[in-house]
């Protein structure tokens, strides 16, 4: 029960909105700077690995730039995932395909971004979008978007119950990635620069006077160990899940298939429809054919959404883990717009012999443990957080403010 007066707003009378920068390289002029589009924008994160850049000039810098605390949406793919911006780069502009929203001073960031998540859950940007196959949030139906505002103190009660949750899942992400660059670092060692445990053992004089190294044969990549081989990645893919069939609205909270979803911190939802495609072995690699971001699972059953991909090798020199390092490495970027995933399936990999892949395996299996733990320990964060979510916007749980504008549960 709400013991404090909440008022109900248009977010247009709460926030100023703007929208990005149309991408012309025939008439865009000025400094080229970064820019975060629609693929950059996950529900509360923003994956930066992949920015390209845009000209900008000085008098647009204030438009279509970003100040911490700004609340960056998407218009278009899934209309209103949306994520804080905390300074996490220098310089960061935005496209057209996302709104800049930045709250007045009445009105807490982290706040306004936890309704926004609520709101996402319930569906209702639905109600704001337009078009029938390719959807969009235009500025004037987001400012209709209605956002319940308590006091301020309440606002920042209940904005820091929630980003307690969302802090130990940021620290565990930070661990992934350490513990990943490990693993990337070993596979460089081992299969790029070919220093691998017994690599300067005795080996057949193969080539030799033709100008390869010993123990080294010509390749489509250049010199490679003897016995090992270049192959195509369609050559190594087995037949599972090749395209995701699952729609963003057909998700359900639970059911008998995860519906694997780049946009959605990997598990968009459920599904019971047996007819879709699906992985029956495990684990998999997902490859998003939008957000073109590589992840690992490990789900007995799973199923990709709609523009995903999930992939397995069939090669017993390729094991999982080799696999998913070997695609790591490759600069996925290349392979937006125009080229999609089939001329990813024409990249050329090594494949090296039985008993290196093996070795690798052994080293890397416990790292990928520990990032499944962590995987773990943020999906129950998650899910707490999400539970306790409805009922602190709804003012099922009271926040209570002290004199000194302190907020207590």
């Amino acid at each position: 029960m709400k013991m404090v007066k909440w008022e109900r707003k248009p977010l247009g009378a709460v926030a100023d909105l703007c929208l990005g920068k149309m991408l012309d390289q025939n008439k865009n002029r000025g400094e080229p700077l970064p820019y975060l589009a629609n693929v950059n924008v996950r529900w509360g994160e923003f994956a930066l690995d992949d920015l390209r850049t845009m000209r900008f000039e000085p008098k647009e810098m204030d438009r279509y730039g970003l100040r911490f605390g700004d609340i960056v949406m998407c218009e278009g793919g899934e209309p209103g995932r949306c994520a804080i911006w905390k300074d996490q780069a220098p310089g960061m502009m935005i496209q057209k395909a996302l709104h800049r929203i930045r709250p007045k001073e009445f009105l807490d960031c982290h706040f306004l971004f936890y309704s926004f998540l609520r709101i996402g859950q319930l569906k209702g940007f639905d109600q704001y979008v337009t078009g029938a196959t390719i959807k969009h949030l235009p500025s004037e139906k987001l400012a209709k978007v209605e956002i319940e505002i308590p006091p301020l103190p309440i606002q920042q009660g209940i904005a820091g119950i929630l980003s307690a949750y969302d802090e130990l899942i940021e620290n565990n992400q930070r661990r992934i990635r350490i513990l990943e660059e490990m693993a990337r670092s070993l596979y460089r060692e081992w299969f790029v620069h070919f220093r691998y445990p017994g690599h300067d053992s005795p080996r057949p004089q193969a080539g030799e006077g033709l100008g390869v190294r010993a123990g080294f044969v010509d390749s489509p990549l250049g010199q490679i160990p003897q016995g090992w081989e270049v192959k195509k990645i369609a050559e190594l893919l087995a037949k599972v899940s090749r395209q995701g069939k699952i729609k963003t609205q057909d998700y359900l909270q639970t059911g008998d298939l995860p519906v694997i979803d780049q946009g959605r911190e990997l598990v968009g939802g459920y599904t019971n429809d047996a007819d879709v495609e699906y992985s029956g072995e495990l684990p998999v690699i997902v490859f998003g054919d939008h957000t073109r971001i590589l992840k690992f699972i490990d789900f007995p059953f799973a199923c990709g959404a709609d523009g995903t991909q999930l992939l397995r090798s069939n090669d017993e020199r390729m094991p999982v883990s080799l696999f998913y390092y070997t695609l790591s490495v490759i600069e996925l970027s290349d392979f937006a717009y125009a080229r999609h995933f089939k001329f990813l399936k024409e990249e050329l990999v090594v494949v090296p012999i039985a008993e290196v892949a093996t070795a690798f395996s052994e080293r890397v299996d416990p790292i990928k443990r520990q990032v499944r733990i962590l995987q773990q320990q943020s999906d129950n964060l998650r899910r707490t957080r999400d539970l306790l979510l409805p009922r602190l916007l709804s003012g099922g749980i009271n926040i209570q403010v002290t004199n000194q504008e302190q907020c207590h549960v």
